[in-house]
């Protein structure tokens, strides 16, 4: 049996056989539909024996009913499995589908491991892909050029639940609309004109026989009328009205002096000799070139050259060395005191770093009463094979091992005290403004399999709602003038903090989806250029001027930037921007970017390809402005041409607009909308 659902701008066909349910064809625009299976269901038996089953074969019962508009499907009596059934509603609108599924397992031998959504697979020339990876990127000519990528929601390079084809003009949003943020695998696969998406849902319960459960909120496909920025107010409009982690627009609480800083610098105090040789690498201080001094000197001397508001993220404050016996960070060195002192006497707001996610392994050997060997193990993300997962990381203890980073499941009640008595016990002690709580909005969620964490094991959502509980049990103490971050910019965390470092939104493919969603929810803060790229001048520029257009606050640089005064000119430029505009980059939205055209050639270099000139649009948060940013990061003059859309963007101008650029120039332009 035969059912096709859609309008003129797309639709999808469904068969029906003995055995079994495949989608067989349809579009959505110019990109074609090919035929694949509707779900895959992945089982395994009490010796850990695992099996797959697909949609398109090996059921005994196949049954299919329309009604009201609505698509039901129902699977049951897999073959050799005994009464496992699965359901999908298919429910259809003029833009697109939804679904929503469930597993429904009556067998005592059997437990769901895994079931996948509904998605589609694609054809068409060009075919170019979206994924949520950091800010976004949208990978021009993935389908014909081959890309591969798979990613544990929500974490680090999945910091939303959509993506997007399309081709030449339009083309499929598949959007899961969650409003639960539970886990998800994502598996995107491109190339010979083709594109596929795998997302798949861990099993609630893995590892119990007869386990049943629901898919979290339901997968979208959609008509694209359009390309990635289409893809973004898609979702937009979801998270919008359903999502559970979507604080208060213009966050009220969040404090408006945090709100205004548009530069951010970043270091580590000097290693004490019980520190050893362990500090974050990634940093790669200059400190032993500018004296021990040099991190407070170097901080103040930019604070007065700047004129504006600086925040300083220090690291290494603690007597504990670096990524070494955590989570025992207090006390703070005494330096740290002394030259904390200094820095609010100039007017830097600092905030030192915690990791807030990971227990080093053998604290134990370093005599700490309670450790990993009789506390810590107890609260681990637990692996299927009942082992802790383990990161090990550069940084090497006294007796010569490398540090083992043991991520905590965030059901642990006292993982949960411990980081908020670390907080307060650092707000009593310290006049600090905020704190850095690392790793939460970074660490991939994992399906923790531990029985004693008062969470089913496998997938769900408590590993974003339990780092959110541990959050608001902090916040409820939280001093009333203070700012609170974390690392990345997974989305369920916004609710609970007031800031994301943004430090990684460096790929070179990067578009700003992530603030033209979320512009006005979180303060977004810093890309990182210095370390093994903190010669390249270009690099330096290039990610100045992609912050200061994707609206984040601009830096997280070492201070020692104030010495070079080449580059400090430029830097100088798009600080003073930033702060001039950051009510609009604050409260306001961020539009669709204009597309430049220029006589200036990208320049390849530190593995990514720089524009060098590019322009981004935003409107204030009242309406009655656009304001257009055009940066020049080339070190010469350009000419460019904006190709604009004033219909969309509610203003007077041409489709086109001309620039004559200076070298390492901001234009900016004001227009009235309506």
């Amino acid at each position: 049996m035969e059912y096709t659902l859609g309008r003129t701008e797309w639709n999808v066909r469904f068969s029906a056989a003995d055995g079994g349910i495949t989608v067989s064809g349809g579009h959505f625009g110019a990109l074609s539909l090919l035929p694949s299976t509707l779900f895959t269901l992945r089982l395994q038996d009490a010796c850990g024996t695992q099996y797959t089953l697909n949609s398109d074969t090996g059921w005994s019962e196949v049954l299919t009913e329309e009604t009201d508009g609505v698509l039901h499907l129902r699977l049951a009596g897999p073959d050799g499995h005994g009464d496992i059934a699965v359901l999908v509603n298919v429910c259809a609108d003029d833009a697109g589908l939804s679904f929503d599924a469930q597993v429904i397992n009556s067998t005592d031998n059997r437990s769901v491991a895994e079931l996948t959504y509904p998605t589609p697979a694609v054809t068409g020339q060009p075919l170019h892909l979206f994924i949520p990876d950091c800010c976004g990127r949208a990978i021009n000519g993935a389908g014909e050029n081959g890309f591969w990528g798979k990613w544990n929601y929500p974490g680090h390079n999945m910091s939303m639940q959509y993506f997007a084809f399309w081709g030449a003009e339009d083309g499929v949003y598949i959007g899961f609309h969650d409003p639960d943020a539970c886990m998800k695998t994502f598996t995107v696969t491109a190339g010979e004109h083709r594109g596929q998406l795998e997302a798949a849902f861990p099993g609630i319960g893995i590892g119990d026989m007869g386990n049943s459960f629901a898919l979290g909120g339901c997968v979208r496909w959609q008509y694209l009328p359009g390309d990635w920025y289409d893809a973004a107010m898609i979702y937009a409009a979801f998270v919008r009205t359903e999502a559970k982690w979507l604080p208060e627009r213009g966050r009220p609480d969040t404090g408006r002096r945090f709100k205004e800083i548009p530069f951010w610098i970043c270091d580590y105090i000097p290693n004490s000799p019980a520190q050893m040789e362990a500090r974050p690498m990634t940093l790669a201080t200059v400190s032993e070139r500018y004296g021990k001094d040099y991190w407070v000197d170097a901080a103040i001397a930019l604070r007065e050259r700047l004129g504006t508001p600086i925040g300083y993220h220090v690291y290494n404050w603690h007597e504990i060395p670096f990524n070494i016996n955590y989570p025992h960070f207090l006390p703070a060195r005494d330096v740290f005191r002394a030259g904390l002192q200094r820095l609010k006497d100039a007017g830097v707001s600092v905030f030192p770093y915690i990791n807030a996610v990971s227990w080093e392994m053998h604290d134990a050997d370093e005599g700490f009463e309670e450790n990993f060997g009789n506390i810590g193990h107890l609260g681990a993300a637990i692996m299927p094979d009942g082992n802790p997962v383990c990161d090990i990381y550069p940084q090497v203890k006294a007796d010569g091992s490398k540090t083992h980073l043991v991520p905590m499941c965030p059901m642990f009640h006292r993982w949960r005290q411990i980081i908020c008595d670390v907080a307060r016990g650092m707000e009593a002690d310290l006049p600090i403004d905020g704190i850095y709580f690392d790793q939460i909005a970074a660490v991939p969620s994992y399906p923790c399999r531990s029985r004693d964490h008062g969470h089913l094991p496998g997938g769900g959502s408590y590993w974003s709602d339990g780092y959110c509980e541990m959050m608001e049990q902090i916040n409820r103490g939280k001093p009333a003038d203070a700012f609170y971050f974390t690392e990345s910019n997974a989305e369920p965390y916004m609710r609970v903090f007031d800031g994301y470092l943004t430090w990684v939104w460096t790929m070179g493919d990067d578009v700003p989806a992530f603030p033209a969603v979320y512009s006005g929810y979180i303060q977004m803060l810093g890309r990182y250029t210095d370390g093994a790229k903190r010669d390249d001048d270009v690099y330096f520029r290039y990610h100045l001027a992609e912050g200061l257009l994707f609206g984040q606050q601009l830096g997280w640089l070492n201070a020692h930037v104030v010495y070079n005064d080449a580059r400090m000119a430029y830097l100088e430029r798009l600080v003073h921007t930033r702060m001039a505009y950051s009510a609009l980059f604050t409260d306001g939205c961020l539009l669709r970017p204009p597309v430049v055209h220029t006589d200036i050639a990208p320049v390849t270099s530190s593995g990514i390809t720089m524009r060098q000139v590019v322009a981004g649009m935003w409107k204030t948060t009242e309406g009655d402005r656009a304001v257009l940013f055009v940066v020049n990061v080339s070190d010469r003059p350009a000419h460019a041409c904006l190709s604009m859309r004033p219909a969309e963007y509610g203003i007077a101008c041409g489709e086109t607009l001309e620039f004559s650029l200076e070298p390492m120039s901001v234009t900016v332009r004001e227009f009235p909308i309506g």
